[in-house]
């Protein structure tokens, strides 16, 4: 069964863009999850007259620490009805970065994470992302980003939105429509970035790649705080790595850290950052170097 997240701010049109997306598949069993940041679901009652069975998940995001066994148990039930395909609609608070990593969970292996859908206001992206945190992480982690509303903005205020959104992910695939239209072939033909082959999809941004070497008595606890430490500042962050306690393969898109078992050979202990000129990547590092000096053994460019 097909997983796909949809995810945008306040008012960018995600419940009329569900809309559209439920009529792609109208010959598929499908289930949708709903998720209200208020205890009162507003986009469950919008969506109430459609065929589809709608689950809802209210009182804050479906991703952070208070929600994610509510939500796990919600997808949980609807895989015992084994739908073709589940369409969850995050909160326009939501931080989605986690979804990846719940995802891939071994309970959750009939499920096909096939990516993240965002929805952008044309007009107010500029001035959200400025003012809304979580707006940037639902940009950065997601693999194909509409911009909508373009009815209400000009030639030149659409390349300056892209622009915008290639600096904060240069991996997504980028279509714009009005009124929450969409065409078939994009949800069609979503693939998820996480995957090794994922390149920038423009060559104008000033990348910069650093190569990490960890030391091998490194934990995975410590590791992922040293991540955290800098993760914001990144692209990609990617590598195969002999810890204390195993080895892992690093593979990270944004701020959001995945790490997984490996059981292959490593012939070295190092990771691959890569980062834009526009991101203090290298400040970031040299804080980081000092907080973790008996880890952290290496820095290269």
């Amino acid at each position: 069964m097909d997983l796909y997240l949809i995810t945008g701010f306040l008012g960018a049109g995600k419940t009329t863009t569900i809309k559209e997306v439920l009529k792609i598949f109208e010959d598929k069993k499908v289930a949708l999850i709903i998720n209200e940041f208020g205890k009162t679901g507003v986009d469950g009652k919008i969506l109430n007259d459609i065929s589809t069975e709608v689950f809802e998940v209210a009182g804050g995001s479906i991703f952070c620490t208070c929600k994610i066994n509510q939500f796990e148990n919600v997808l949980g039930t609807i895989i015992k009805e084994k739908p073709e395909v589940i369409i969850v609609e995050t909160s326009g608070l939501s931080d989605p970065t986690s979804a990846y990593k719940i995802l891939s969970q071994d309970k959750f292996s009939q499920v096909s994470y096939k990516g993240c859908i965002c929805i952008v206001d044309a007009l107010y992206l500029k001035k959200v992302i400025k003012t809304a945190r979580v707006s940037k992480k639902q940009v950065r982690i997601s693999d194909l980003i509409i911009i909508n509303k373009i009815d209400l903005v000009n030639d030149n205020k659409i390349d300056e939105v892209k622009q915008l959104i290639y600096e904060i992910n240069p991996f997504a695939t980028i279509e714009q429509t009005s009124h929450g239209n969409i065409s078939p072939h994009w949800i069609l033909n979503l693939h998820n970035t996480l995957k090794d082959t994922a390149q920038p999809n423009i060559k104008d941004i000033n990348l910069i790649t650093y190569e990490l070497t960890i030391d091998e008595n490194c934990t995975k606890q410590e590791l992922i705080k040293m991540l955290e430490s800098f993760i914001e500042d990144t692209y990609r962050v990617k590598g195969f790595l002999k810890l204390k306690n195993g080895k892992y393969l690093i593979n990270c898109v944004g701020d959001s850290i995945i790490i997984e078992d490996y059981q292959g050979e490593i012939l070295d202990n190092k990771l691959v950052i890569l980062s834009c000129g526009s991101f203090p990547i290298g400040k970031s590092l040299q804080r980081t170097e000092e907080m973790y000096c008996q880890i952290l053994l290496k820095i290269a460019r």
